[in-house]
């Protein structure tokens, strides 16, 4: 099952304003995956491809900012959709890095009247797991992209005055850190707004299956990296929410937004049962 409504994928969706990536990110966003490639497999050392990228202005390998600057237009136009719609519930982001898209989301609920919002970050703090399957034959990312420990972490968010009694930072792996003990753990209830950035579909298939049973009607669910494999169907985010459609048909996702650099918004609803005599 295809995420559905309107067009099917959500193309015709008009592209969110929002801060301006540099000129090498948008060179480099709209570059074949074929020519990113060989540019990816010659910086294997960590420390080289990091400072590189970060001279180019595609990564940062210090600053506190939105490394992916759709982000922050996404989540505001989020937050609006989600006072429109009237609804309550926890802010979960999975895949936190330096902090700062975890602290916009804060900053946006409280301008948005969302003062009792909770705000959960999950991350391994020790970047991105070995690649596997498809994902790795794609070249584009590396075991340790994005590393940055707890400790940092805490000091980005609270330096910047984030409340942190309103917040809970869960470290580990994602297919070992997402479990029921946890959720029940932290009372974590109905999920309004959710974002993924986790790049990678093996770390994106325990995300989805760990809100499954946090979704409401009108949630939302923001995918950071939806297009960063060139909008193949066989790789990234894109098929982990594939896939989990098939498995849930209780559930539509509905196009939301689109954001740069390759971003891609829904609002989750139910799926409308079909009568016994058709649809």
């Amino acid at each position: 099952m295809q995420p559905s409504t309107h067009r099917e994928d959500g193309t015709d969706l008009p592209m969110l304003e929002g801060e301006r990536s540099p000129a090498m990110a948008r060179v480099w966003a709209r570059a074949p995956r074929w020519v990113r490639r060989p540019f990816v497999k010659i910086m294997r050392n960590e420390w080289v491809r990091l400072k590189l990228l970060s001279k180019l202005g595609l990564r940062s390998d210090s600053a506190f900012f939105a490394l992916s600057p759709g982000g922050p237009t996404a989540i505001d136009a989020a937050m609006a959709k989600l006072k429109e719609q009237r609804l309550i519930g926890d802010y979960l982001e999975f895949g936190v890095y330096r902090g700062y898209t975890l602290w916009y989301a804060q900053r946006s609920a409280d301008r948005s009247g969302f003062s009792e919002m909770r705000f959960f970050g999950f991350d391994s703090f020790e970047g991105l797991p070995e690649v596997q399957g498809n994902d790795r034959k794609a070249a584009l990312f590396f075991a340790g992209d994005y590393r940055c420990g707890r400790e940092e972490v805490e000091r980005n968010l609270v330096d910047h005055g984030f409340d942190m009694d309103r917040a809970k930072l869960v470290e580990g792996y994602f297919n070992e850190s997402l479990t029921t003990a946890v959720k029940k753990k932290l009372g974590m209830r109905s999920a309004a707004l959710v974002m993924i950035d986790c790049d990678l579909y093996q770390s994106t298939v325990p995300v989805l299956d760990f809100i499954a049973d946090l979704l409401q009607s009108g949630s939302i669910i923001l995918f950071d990296d939806w297009d960063c494999f060139g909008g193949a169907e066989d790789l990234g985010e894109l098929r982990a929410f594939r896939e989990f459609l098939d498995g849930h048909p209780e559930w539509t996702a509905e196009p939301f937004v689109r954001f740069r650099e390759y971003g891609r918004g829904f609002i989750m609803r139910p799926s409308v049962p079909r009568s016994p005599d058709g649809p």
